[in-house]
């Protein structure tokens, strides 16, 4: 199995887990079957880019982060990643407002 490969899956595990996500839930909002995601994320299977980009949106992801691929995530990282997950599924005016109160908390200005 390449590096790549394996790296790729762990990072759509990581996102699934994050997106609260079981692999037969997001097998079936991408229109496959749970093993295709099973052996995505084992490594075992690379998808076309097409099918990536649903597994991206599925996720509520940018295809961008699937592949960034570092070898470790830092504790910062990781915590960036679980904010993300929670307010991407929000609207404009909600991630705004979220903005607003943190330049308010750390004293930074728009």
């Amino acid at each position: 199995m390449a590096v790549v490969e394996k790296k790729l899956g762990q990072k759509v595990a990581h996102y699934r887990r994050l997106a609260g996500l079981t692999q037969a839930a997001l097998a079936e909002r991408v229109g496959v079957a749970t093993e295709t995601i099973s052996r995505l994320e084992r490594g075992t299977a690379m998808p076309s880019l097409a099918r990536l980009e649903a597994i991206a949106a599925a996720l509520g992801v940018d295809l961008a982060d699937l592949f960034r691929l570092r070898e470790r995530e830092t504790a910062r990282d990781k915590a960036t990643d679980q904010l993300l997950s929670v307010i991407r599924r929000r609207s404009a005016e909600d991630i705004e407002m979220i903005a607003d109160v943190a330049r308010r908390i750390f004293g930074q200005r728009a």
